[in-house]
């Protein structure tokens, strides 16, 4: 095994742990994109996901709440563990491309 088949492979494992553990935090989550509107002078949070292939929309509250503000900075964690879980697949793959040199 050379150095650079050696590194190769590390970087798949430590990836594919990457993904595992990614998708656990995904699964604690909840889905969707938060959107705020504005009602006279306050403004309401909403999120916005799919179920059985319909667009629906739950109500958080008024942004201004503890509760509300904790509901969409789980959105931004959700949809930033997201992004991370997309770039890793794509290397992952990418690896795995390189590593079937060796094989």
């Amino acid at each position: 095994m050379t150095v650079l088949e050696g590194v190769l492979r590390e970087e798949v494992a430590r990836l594919e742990r990457n993904v595992s553990s990614y998708e656990i935090m995904l699964s604690s989550l909840p889905r969707g994109t938060v959107f705020i509107r504005k009602m006279g002078d306050s403004y309401f949070a909403y999120r916005k996901r799919k179920e059985n292939g319909k667009v629906v929309s739950e109500y958080l509250g008024n942004i201004k709440t503890e509760e509300t503000q904790e509901k969409i900075q789980k959105s931004k964690e959700y949809k930033r563990i997201k992004n991370n879980l997309k770039f890793a697949k794509q290397e992952l793959s990418k690896l795995r491309r390189a590593v079937r040199v060796y094989d």
